[in-house]
């Protein structure tokens, strides 16, 4: 379930990546300001937990969800300038945010990173 900080279609697209960590929380806080330095936090979901070689510590795999400072909604004459829509010049890891949302019905949507 994809916890969104913004409403994703607001945006022509948003950037996923994944981050990989040792505990099951998200770590908001300490991502959060570093995405203030260089651009935007929209959402993050846990999305798996799995065995590691070592006996009883687990990864957590983590998606989240964000825009670089130049990105088109942003910045519209920054360097993925173009119409707003899904398409056209943008990042490789860009997805489409009504995908996003219409593959998670029950996300929630929150006013701001705690």
């Amino acid at each position: 379930m994809i916890t969104w900080y913004e409403n994703p279609l607001n945006y022509s697209y948003v950037r996923k990546t994944l981050y990989i960590s040792l505990s099951p929380r998200f770590p908001v806080k300490t991502l959060g300001r570093k995405f203030q330095q260089f651009g935007k936090l929209i959402g993050h979901e846990l999305v798996d937990r799995r065995d590691s070689n070592t006996k009883g510590v687990y990864l957590y795999h983590h998606q989240f969800f964000w825009l670089k400072e130049h990105d088109r909604d942003l910045s519209p004459d920054g360097v993925y300038k173009g119409p707003r829509k899904f398409g056209g010049r943008m990042p490789v890891e860009a997805v489409d945010p009504v995908r996003l949302v219409e593959s998670n019905p029950d996300s929630d949507e929150e006013e701001g990173i705690r």
